[in-house]
């Protein structure tokens, strides 16, 4: 399908002719088909959606279950759900709400940390079920698919190309 893509001004879509028929690919097309919530950003956040201000150090959910780490890398919070049980309901919920948005909404590569909004944004369940993370997913997913055929790469070992493709991919 990316190799389908047409060239248009609008930045915030991509659009593909399949057999003379032209399709679009858009925020609103995203939200009919993951349900999400795409509405603008809250105020307090800047414009890729990532809150202004942070509160300084690690959020109080980060320092319980990661004493003394200021940073928590995707692979740590695998791991410690897999082999850990939370006691606390809400705290397993907060943990599993940052897990499914980090590895599932915004796909990235284990080796990267957990964006320490999401604990600071998950302290107050209310904020984070509310927050358009719809619309983050849709900006990540997009901007990795303009980049896909662009970034290619090869495994030596098995001599093969393969793309990577982040974000949220299986709604495109």
């Amino acid at each position: 399908m990316l190799l389908k893509e047409v060239f248009h001004l609008n930045q915030n879509e991509m659009m593909f002719k399949v057999h003379e028929t032209l399709l679009k690919f858009s925020i609103s097309d995203f939200a009919i088909i993951t349900g999400l919530n795409c509405a603008e950003y809250p105020s307090f956040c800047n414009e890729d959606g990532i809150p202004k201000q942070l509160p300084f150090g690690s959020s109080w959910l980060c320092s319980k279950y990661f004493p003394g780490k200021s940073s928590i890398y995707r692979g740590n919070l695998y791991d410690f759900l897999d082999q850990n049980q939370v006691k606390d309901d809400t705290d397993a919920i907060k943990l599993v709400l940052i897990f499914i948005v980090d590895y599932i909404l915004l796909s990235k590569k284990d080796n990267k940390l957990v964006d320490k909004y999401l604990w600071h944004l998950v302290d107050s369940l209310d904020m984070f079920g509310s927050f358009p993370w719809g619309r983050k997913s849709f900006f990540l997913n997009l901007d990795y698919l303009k980049k896909a055929l662009k970034g290619k790469q090869t495994d030596s070992q098995q001599d093969v190309i393969y793309y990577e493709l982040f974000g949220f991919p299986t709604a495109f």
